[in-house]
């Protein structure tokens, strides 16, 4: 069953289909909070935190948008939310992108810097790397969520989702490439003037 069937069935309150949700993207959803609070019981309490919103606001789901991005955006706005009320003092030196700056993944993208406006500069970087991974055409998107965000090699990709590895290495390549061209594209026009 593909995403959009998913996403109808739940929008018609099937427990089925949201199990199936939760058990396609629970690794993606988990993934992304542990990087970010680096405690495995607070990433579950995020994850189910998580699910509980996507159960509810289903329905708020655009079909042009990608599950996977919109699970990505709340699992990041819910892990920022339960930082600040669990220890803000960690959420203000931590959750402006600092965290995933300190990935391999995203090192090269994003610099850490310690002033208020290199931080927003740091914080838009981010959000546009993120709409731009939301605008790869569909299965570049996958691959490249599964790679950067789970952490799947090559052959675990190619054995989940029934692709050859040159399959695999050709949707990172050009997921990479996409993204290297609308980043580029956002950084000349708007950073031009400096």
């Amino acid at each position: 069953m593909d995403d959009r069937q998913l996403i109808h069935k739940i929008a018609n309150n099937n427990d089925i289909a949201f199990g199936m949700l939760i058990k396609k993207y629970q690794k993606l959803v988990f993934n992304t909070a542990y990087k970010l609070v680096k405690n495995t019981s607070d990433a579950e309490d995020i994850s189910q935190n998580v699910f509980l919103k996507v159960y509810k606001c289903i329905h708020q789901l655009k079909e042009e948008e990608n599950l996977a991005g919109w699970l990505f955006k709340i699992t990041y706005n819910k892990t920022i939310s339960f930082t600040r009320k669990k220890n803000p003092a960690k959420a203000n030196s931590c959750l402006d992108i600092d965290c995933f700056a300190q990935q391999k993944s995203f090192n090269s993208l994003l610099v850490t810097n310690h002033t208020p406006a290199e931080k927003l500069e740091q914080k838009e970087t981010a959000e546009e790397l993120f709409k731009a991974i939301d605008n790869l055409p569909e299965m570049q998107k996958r691959v490249f969520l599964l790679h950067k965000f789970e952490n799947l090699s090559y052959k675990e990709i190619c054995n989940t989702l029934d692709m050859t590895k040159a399959s695999v290495e050709s949707l990172i390549y050009r997921a990479k490439s996409n993204l290297k061209k609308s980043l580029l594209l956002y950084f000349n026009n708007n950073f031009k003037k400096l």
